[in-house]
């Protein structure tokens, strides 16, 4: 189990650190940490800090000294922007989850037409958001934007990406296109369909705005299977770029 935990920056002064209540708890009771151990830690704005504990306060708050500070380790040199719609909320945490672990940068949730008619908690987005952060040992806790329809989400500046079932190409095809996109500084916007699959309204959406549109297996794939598909397929793709 990982020893990497979040640091409010306004706890940080002259290279030493406090912990909040909440992950002080973590580190003593369920990590078992001990005085002199190494920590790592992020302020989830960029800043990763290499730590010793010096010592437990008596209200059982985590104190010590930063060894080294980092910026944006082990996050990705392009923006990933995420349009997830909303699924059942077991399958919506796994999609964000494990969206965050694949890098992406900004998250938005999408009423679309199929999608389930439901509240999302933005509040809970971000505890799973700040859970996969932790989990990749991120520097950064992605955007969450409030939730939108399909027309609001669309960037017309963005490279644009449409999981899509009837499309007969790939994303490889379009390597090109993605790499030029990212030397130009542009987000890779990318859409996933609910459970039901994209409206003939949405289909003619995309396909007049001229997405990218990708087939990501013969099968038919539940949503927060097709984030974890779409997601691998770019960052394998873009290890070629770097």
């Amino acid at each position: 189990m990982s020893k990497f935990s979040f640091v409010n920056k306004k706890n940080i002064q002259n290279n030493n650190f406090f912990l909040d209540q909440d992950e002080s708890h973590h580190l003593i009771n369920v990590l078992r940490l001990k005085i002199n151990s190494n920590i790592w830690l992020t302020d989830g704005e960029s800043g990763t800090y290499y730590c010793k504990v010096d010592t437990f306060t008596d209200k059982n708050i985590v104190e010590g000294s930063i060894v080294e500070y980092y910026t944006n380790q082990n996050e990705l040199n392009y923006h990933i922007h995420l349009g997830l719609p909303i699924i059942k909320n077991s399958r919506m945490k796994i999609a964000v989850e494990k969206s965050v672990e694949s890098g992406i940068k900004e998250l938005t949730p999408l009423y679309l037409d199929r999608s389930i008619k439901s509240n999302v908690s933005v509040e809970k987005m971000t505890s799973v958001m700040r859970s996969g952060v932790k989990q990749s040992m991120r520097s950064v806790i992605p955007k969450i934007n409030p939730v939108a329809q399909l027309e609001d989400w669309y960037d017309i500046e963005a490279l644009n990406i449409a999981a899509l079932i009837e499309s007969k190409d790939t994303l490889t095809l379009f390597k090109d296109e993605i790499f030029s996109a990212v030397n130009a500084n542009k987000k890779i916007s990318i859409l996933i369909g609910p459970e039901g699959g994209f409206s003939s309204k949405e289909k003619e959406f995309i396909y007049d705005n001229k997405f990218l549109k990708v087939s990501l297996a013969k099968a038919v794939l539940r949503a927060e299977t097709a984030v974890v598909s779409i997601l691998s397929i770019l960052n394998e793709l873009m290890v070629q770029y770097e």
